[in-house]
Parts: C-alpha cells; structure tokens; sequence
C-alpha cells in the first residue's frame, strides 16, 4: 500500500471517495479540486482512502505551537478495513517531527475508533439556551462594529489575545478565518470596543427566526466585554424567543454567567479528539509550578519519538526534561492517556487517574499531577477557521 500527497489531477478520485464515504453527491463537473492537501492510501494505483491536512498553530501554556487538523478522513466502503486509514494516521506521524507538528486534531465520529491512534477525548462541548427574557438584569449595548474585512487586522490581533487565555486555542492568521461577507452569508461578527475605544471581544452569530439567535463563537477579554456584548444581542429579542451559544464549556466565561439563571438548558455540543505527537516539546513548553519538583514518565507510544522514558526536573515554572533508557518510572501512559492527562486539563490526581484507561502508576506522581492541573481548554474551530 502507497501514502502519499495527491496530485492535483487526483482531485476527483478523492472527492468521489469522499461522496460515497460519507454520502454527499458528488457533482462531476463541479467536484474537480481540493483546496487543501490530502493524504490518501493506494493500493494498486487506486485511491482507497484519504484525509484533509491542515496547519496550524495552537496555543499551550502561553507557546504557539505547530499542529495538524485532520479532516474529511473517508474511505472506499467496500474497501473498508483494508488498512488504508491505519496507515495514513501512522504516515502522519511518522512525518511528525519533520512537519514540526507538535500536536494532532480531529473530529471524531467514534472516539473508541480514534483511540487506536493515541487520540482522546479532550473536552466535552455544550450549547446553552437562555430565554432573552431572563437576560433583563444585563443592559442593551450598541458599542460594537459588524466586521466587514476591512478590521482584519484588529480582529486578528484580537483572536491571539483571546487564544492566549485558554489552553489549545487555535490562531487565525489569514483572512479566510474570518466571515467578512455577513449581509451576503447572514452570519454576522461583530466587535465590541472598551471605554477607550480598543476592541476587547468579538461574537459570530446567526439568527435563526423566530426562535433563536445562535452565537458560534463568543471570544473576550474582561467581564465588561462579556456582559457587553450579550447587551448587543439582547437587541434582537424582538424577532427571537432564545439565546444559544455553542462550543462552551464548564467554567467557560459565558457559562459562569448562565450557571446563575434559571430557565438555562445545556445540549450536548459535541467535542474534539486530541494527541500528542511531540512529547518532548510538550513537556519543554509545559508552564510548571514555581516550587521543586520531579517525575519519571513512561510513554508507550507506536512512534519513536514519543516511545520511553522521560526524566522531569521543575522549578520556577520551567523543567529540565531529559530522554532515560529502561529505568524505573514513576507514571505510565499509552499515547491516548497521555493526551487525556496532559492535553485536556482535567486536573486529575493519582486517585481519578486510575480510572483512565492506560494509566499505570507506580511510584510517587504527585509531582506529574501538579505540573497538569486543571486548565480552562477549549479546541474549536468553525467552517472560517481552516
């Protein structure tokens, strides 16, 4: 079996493995480019399999660091369990450290499926509705802008301030990654600006008539950008009866707000799958606590660069991290533990650990829990962020 890039006229062969994987009809005079790269498996010079690659950095403890987003991962039906996606997600890997991607993402559709891989769940999304009516207590607003493409700059710049408060956010550095045609897409964005006139929080949102407006992405800065742009959206509650907003999670900034309302509903919103395929590099770029510290860690992991024994030595928020041959170890992690454990900053101890599956612990962790606790983490991306 060959895995490579395809080439441009290869196109259509991967769209129509595509259409048939997951049941989209496929148009042949339309359906003949990939705007993206795409890594497929051949078995005898036929397209069996293949998966959308995308760049991009993401932020872990203050760093931006590279990482791959891996989408539209399809195969033939009938040729199904032939092995074609196995050894695309092990291509990526392997290609990992040349690539310079520190972590791997997707959308799992089973993350069982997934788990194979070394990926875990990393946080669990929800949508939340409030009825306008019970957002009274918080003040109309009008101190925003609708962006249009010409604040691209601004809101880019805004984007990475709001990146750097959670773990895992993604930067968007091209124009693409931004809805700049709202009266023509009706999905709107708008910028809300401070008391000095500097922009301090951005919400995309559609209105669906006439029961709710649903907001996709709800980024700020402070309290007062929250509080202010949910004002702004309490201008529509003439022509719908709720308020959703999407991809939050517990301890989010708006779902510290709705936690004190009555009336909210929480629906299940879906989540990311994450992995590790830099370890090193992670555990360099880690934020550790300012008091000494030290810990063993076993990684079992199918690539070499993140299979065997790390050595961590921190203090003052920085480690010393160094490569160890067969010694004692005080945590063991197959590759998908390690993405739950390090990734998705659930702050766990050597007691809830146990419960993860591939968690062996056999000395002392206490050290290991303390540089990973609990973290505010949110992957999200939207169609505009790749």
């Amino acid at each position: 079996m060959e895995i490579r890039y395809i080439k441009p006229e290869e196109a259509t062969d991967y769209l129509k493995v595509s259409a048939a994987s997951f049941i989209w009809k496929f148009n042949a005079e339309e359906d003949t480019t990939v705007e993206v790269p795409v890594l497929a498996a051949f078995e005898e010079d036929k397209l069996i399999a293949g998966a959308e690659i995308f760049d991009f950095r993401t932020n872990y403890c203050g760093n931006f660091l590279n990482s791959v987003f891996i989408s539209g991962v399809c195969s033939q039906p009938e040729c199904r369990r032939m092995g074609g996606v196995r050894e695309i997600m092990k291509k990526i890997g392997e290609t990992a450290i040349e690539n310079d991607w520190t972590f791997g993402f997707l959308q799992p559709f089973s993350i069982e499926y997934y788990e194979k891989f070394g990926y875990a769940n990393l946080n669990r999304m929800f949508a939340i509705k409030v009825p306008f009516e019970k957002l009274k207590h918080i003040p109309r607003n009008t101190d925003v802008v609708l962006y249009t493409g010409e604040q691209f700059e601004e809101l880019r710049k805004l984007h990475e301030k709001c990146a750097l408060k959670e773990n895992l956010m993604t930067l968007r550095e091209e124009k693409k990654h931004f809805c700049d045609t709202p009266l023509e897409s009706t999905d709107y964005t708008y910028i809300r600006y401070d008391s000095d006139g500097v922009a301090d929080g951005y919400v995309r949102f559609i209105v669906g008539r006439p029961n709710d407006l649903i907001v996709e992405e709800l980024f700020v800065l402070s309290v007062e950008a929250l509080y202010g742009l949910i004002g702004f959206l309490r201008n529509y509650d003439g022509i719908v009866k709720n308020l959703i907003v999407r991809k939050q999670y517990q301890g989010s900034d708006f779902a510290c707000v709705a936690d004190r309302i009555d009336g909210v509903t929480y629906e299940y919103n879906g989540g990311a799958a994450g992995r590790i395929y830099n370890l090193q590099k992670l555990l360099e770029n880690n934020t550790y606590p300012q008091e000494y510290g030290k810990f063993r860690l076993r990684c079992i992991d199918e690539f070499e660069q993140n299979n065997g024994i790390f050595d961590v030595e921190y203090q003052n928020g920085k480690a010393v991290v160094t490569r160890k041959p067969q010694v004692d170890y005080d945590i063991s992690l197959t590759a998908s533990a390690a993405a739950r454990l390090m990734l998705a900053g659930e702050g766990h101890n050597s007691q809830t650990a146990t419960y993860i599956e591939g968690v062996e612990i056999k000395g002392n962790a206490n050290d290991f829990f303390r540089a990973f606790p609990y973290r505010h983490t949110r992957f999200s991306h939207s169609r505009w962020s790749i």
